[in-house]
Order: structure tokens, then sequence, then C-alpha cells
């Protein structure tokens, strides 16, 4: 028995749609043709004019059917994202003759599972394994699996994963571990996982199955999400009603929460399902993120699980996701960075050996430069405010700093604290910290004279240096909340201050190659003054304040600057010139840098 077929899903889809457009098409014409028959009464000279045109409507109804079945077991039987012809070996020759053997083999299971109702031995439970040893192959066939599913109904087949896990996997109380779920991958359990996935996927299932989401034990929710591959929309909604449910609503919330590492894994599978989960379940994916969940779930592995599937949800794909996949970021974002976050200053500790951070910190650049706009928006707002109120009325808002949406949604506050949180751990500080020079550098600052007669040239030039200042003061105001040395501190703030003229080396526009001078006999110098500066600070070696300290440290940068301009040939500044390097180079820094030194030396 069996026969083998090869299928495009493409094709066959196509070709189904076309037969619907002849059903509708024939449907259109009978009511016109029965009335025609009808009139013209015995001077009707066609013979089964309506008949043959029922028997075509049929004809295309059941190869739709037929076909629909087809394709339904074959991608089942095959799961591949590939496109052209599949291949493979239907095990029964039509969707009716897949139900038949259906009923009977529920029929067999009901049966069994009596039986060990009645005698609740280790010999009855064995016959309910034979009994559903039976969907071996058969399992990936939606007509099939509908089939069983129905004649079972949702609180046998719940039993049937109930009943396995009382005599397989008795310790697990929160969702089975990783080696129980494999051994119940290999039994009954998986085959029933499998079932249920090829019927549900298909869209074969009763909404009796839909609302077993809101009733079923999590530990056989999450079982059934980790055994088999289920579609998208089942995992999301299966996803959202276990994280709505009461902290302690498990029969034993004081065991480790293996539950949570399951619905990670299934997740970490299914990367468009978690994409467009983070994206659209704010609420839900805050519970998943918060810190409070990861350190108590007793289980280690969660936090690696969930940084993997951050991982394949967030990392750069194809452009088809792309507004997905932005949104899901402003998701994690708000959860990890939120005002009240346990992730930083919490009572929970630090995060400082975190996969989450790192993974993040890893996939984060393609970003950056919406979360720069952000603040540098933000800083050009305030500041253009603070001039109206002084009444320099012909201050201009800097242009095209504004991020665009979803984007512009985002409090700069919270990607600050978001960036503090991941800085927590070094490895991700350090790749953060690269990533924000990589993206300065990019911004290439250079095509732009800040001396143009050309007003366009001007705010080109301040545009980008506002973001590159943004993305420094970003930096500066996450670096609060990492746990480094007094002396590691020093060194990495002298570096975020320098960071918006560290491009000069490559970049300034002027005959003399300032940037070569700067760097290569200023900026180490200064540097080293910058550090000296701010160890004092900490130490408590000067009585200056935080904001005098930051005054100091911002003038320090301009000046190096402006005096390495004058020492190549590039001629006394004005006034107005000198403010505009000045604003432009501290990229709105001033901020983020007394709160930065607040917060360490306070």
């Amino acid at each position: 028995m069996g026969e083998f077929v090869g299928i495009d899903p493409l094709g066959a889809d196509k070709l189904i749609r076309q037969m619907e457009a002849g059903k509708d098409v024939l449907g259109r014409a009978r009511p016109g043709l029965e009335a025609a028959i009808n009139e013209a009464g015995p001077d009707w000279a066609g013979r089964g004019g309506v008949t043959a045109m029922h028997r075509t409507w049929a004809f295309f109804h059941e190869s739709q059917q037929d076909l629909k079945w087809r394709v339904d077991t074959i991608k089942q039987m095959v799961p591949t994202q590939q496109k052209g012809m599949l291949t493979g070996t239907l095990l029964f020759n039509s969707e009716t003759e897949a139900a038949q053997a259906a009923k009977k083999d529920a029929n067999a299971v009901t049966e069994a599972l009596k039986l060990h109702d009645q005698y609740l031995s280790g010999q009855s439970w064995g016959e309910v394994e034979k009994a559903l040893a039976a969907l071996k192959n058969r399992a990936d066939d939606p007509a099939y699996a509908a089939t069983l599913l129905a004649a079972l109904g949702p609180e046998i087949f719940q039993k049937l994963f109930r009943d396995w896990m009382n005599t397989q996997a008795k310790g697990d109380r929160r969702g089975l571990t990783p080696e129980a779920l494999k051994r119940a991958g290999d039994a009954s359990p998986g085959l029933l996982a499998r079932a249920f996935a090829s019927a549900e996927s298909s869209g074969r299932l009763g909404k009796e199955w839909q609302k077993m989401i809101e009733t079923a034990p999590s530990d056989v929710l999450t079982a059934l999400v980790a055994l088999a591959p289920q579609s998208g929309t089942f995992l999301t909604r299966v996803a959202t009603n276990l994280l709505n449910r009461p902290p302690n609503s498990d029969a034993i919330p004081t065991d480790p929460n293996w539950n949570l590492y399951n619905l990670a894994k299934a997740f970490e599978a299914n990367p468009d399902a978690f994409r467009r989960f983070l994206a659209e379940h704010q609420k839900e994916a805050g519970v998943l993120l918060d810190a409070h969940t990861i350190r108590t779930t007793g289980v280690p592995a969660y936090e690696d699980a969930l940084a993997r599937a951050l991982h394949e949800a967030l990392k750069p794909g194809s452009p088809v996701d792309f507004d997905m996949r932005e949104r899901a970021w402003i998701t994690v974002i708000n959860a990890i960075g939120s005002e009240n976050t346990l992730w930083v200053g919490g009572s929970l500790g630090t995060f400082a050996n975190s996969p989450i951070s790192r993974m993040l910190a890893q996939d984060i650049r393609p970003i950056l430069d919406q979360l720069a706009r952000g603040q540098a928006y933000k800083n050009a707002r305030e500041q253009f405010e603070r001039a109206r109120r002084l009444g320099t009325e012909n201050t201009m808002m800097v242009p095209y700093l504004k991020p665009r949406p979803p984007w512009d949604t985002l409090d700069p506050a919270v990607s600050a604290r978001f960036f503090g949180a991941l800085m927590q751990d070094p490895t991700a500080a350090d790749t953060l910290m690269k990533a924000g020079a990589e993206y300065i550098r990019e911004l290439d600052m250079g095509r732009f004279n800040p001396f143009d007669p050309d007003n366009y040239g001007q705010e080109a030039h301040v545009n980008l240096a506002e973001r590159a200042g943004a993305m420094a003061s970003q930096l500066l105001a996450g670096s609060t909340y990492a746990e480094w040395s007094d002396d590691e501190y020093a060194e990495r703030i002298a570096g975020y201050i320098l960071m918006p003229v560290d491009y000069v080396d490559e970049y300034f526009p002027v005959a003399s190659k300032v940037g070569s001078t700067v760097k290569a006999k200023g900026l180490d110098e200064i540097k080293d003054q910058l550090k000296s500066i701010i160890t004092d600070y900490l130490d408590k070696k000067t009585p200056k304040d935080a904001r005098d300290v930051a005054g100091t440290l911002l003038e320090l940068q301009s000046e190096g600057l402006m005096r390495s301009l004058k020492e190549n040939g590039h001629g006394l500044l004005t006034s107005t010139q000198q403010d505009l390097l000045r604003d432009a180079m501290a990229g709105r820094m001033q901020g983020a840098l007394i709160d930065a030194l607040e917060r360490r030396g306070g």
C-alpha cells in the first residue's frame, strides 16, 4: 500500500485557485441556464446541460479536496522551505481512506486507555502505547490526524500526555526536562504532537481545540510545542496564554521551571513566530525577558535558550521581515530598559555573565543609527527650546535628525538604560564600544565642511556630528551601570568623550590633514589628561562637582581640536565657528556626562 507522488506545492495551490474560479463561473451560470431551460420547455435542444454543469462543478470540488490533502500531507512529510517539486510516499490512497483508518486507531486507543484506568499497571499502560504506535508514519497525514484527534477529543488527548508523564517522568512537575523530552519524542507524546501539528497547521481542527489552550496544564502545552514544530499561530497562542497565567499557577511553583525553557526552545526553532510574537505581544514578551523571571526559573539553561532564540529572531535577515524585526527590537529594548527594570540597579545583582547581553550586543549594529537619532533629536529639541526661552529666535532645529517610525516612539532614556543593562557584561560592553566606534566612523562627517558658506553643508555636518555625539552619549549613559574598576571607568569615559572627534584622522576636509596631527601628536595626550581629571574626581582629589568636571572635560576636548586646526594652517576661527565646533564635537554629551560622573562619584 502507498503511492509515490511528486508535487509542486506552489503550482498545486495555483491550480486549486483556478478550479475555485471555475466553480465560481459555473455557479453564476447555473441559475440563468436553469431558467432558460424551464422557459424553453420541450423546445430545449440541449441534453443534460445542467447535469453536465453539476458534474463539472463536483469534479472541480472533489479534485480540489484531493489535491489539497496531497499537498498538506507532502508538506508535513517534507518540512522544508525549498521551492519546487517535493516527493514522498502517501500511505493512503485517498483522504477518505485516511479518515477511516484514523477512526479505527482512535477506537483502539480509547479502549486501551479504559483498561489502563481500570488496572493502572505498567502492563496496561504498555497496551496504550501499543495502540498509539499505530500513529507512526501516519501522523503526518493531516486528514488522518484530524480525524483521529476529533475522535479522541481534547480531554482524552490531554489525558494521554498526563498519564505518560505520570508514569515516565514523575519528577518533572513544571515541564519536561531535556532528557524526559527526548524519551517523550520517541514514545506516544511525540506521535501525538506530530499528529496535532499535521491537523492544526492544515486548518482541520475544530474550535474546541483552540479552547484547549486556555485550560490545558502548562506542561502539556509546552511539551506539545517542544516535541513537534507547531504552526507559528498556535505557538504564539500558547505562549501568550502561558505568560498571562499567575506566576504560581503551577502545582509546585518552587520546582525548576522547564516550561519556560521548552517555550524558548520552541521559539528558537521558529524565529519567524518569535519575531512576530516580540513585535505584537509586548506585555508577554516582557515576562520572558524579565530579570526576575530569568533569575528564578531554576533552570540556568533558560537564559542560554532565550539568547539563541533572540539571536535567530533579531539578527539581520531578509528585507521581507525588516519592519517586523525592528518592532521586535523595540519590544526588547523597552522590556530590558524600562524605568523599573531589574536588569540594572536591582536587588538581583548584576548580569555580569549574560548570554542575552552578549547576543543582543552582537546583533545591534543595524539599529544603532535609529537609537542615535532618537537621542540627537531629543538633544536638539531641548537646545532649541533653551534658545527660544533666551530670546534667540533665529535658532533653527537641526534638520533630518528625527528617527523614522516606529523608532520615533522609543524614549532615549530607555535605550540608554538598555545599553546599561547590556554593559554589565564586560564582553557585551566591549562589543557595544566597538559597534559604536564603527558607527561613528561610517558616518564619514568629513563629507561636509563645518565652515562651508553653503548652509546645507554646515547643516549636514552638524547633523552627522550630532548623531555621533548622541551615540557616544547613549554609551556614556549606559556606562553608569557597568561593573568596571575606577581605572577602567576613567579609561572608558575618556574614550567616549573623544569618540566624536576621533574621525578627523581620516575625514576632516583640510589640505594639511589636521586629523593626522590630532591623532598622532595630540589625541593620546588629550585622552591621558581626560583620564587624569576623571580619576581625580573619582578619588575625591578635587573640590569640583560633576558639572564643573564635565565642563572642563568638554572644554579640553574642544580646545585640543581647535588648537590643532590653528597649528595646521587653518587660520583663526571666528567665535561663531568655535561655537559650532564646540557644540558639534561635544555632541550634546554634557547632560549624560554629568549624570555618569555623579552616579559613579556620588
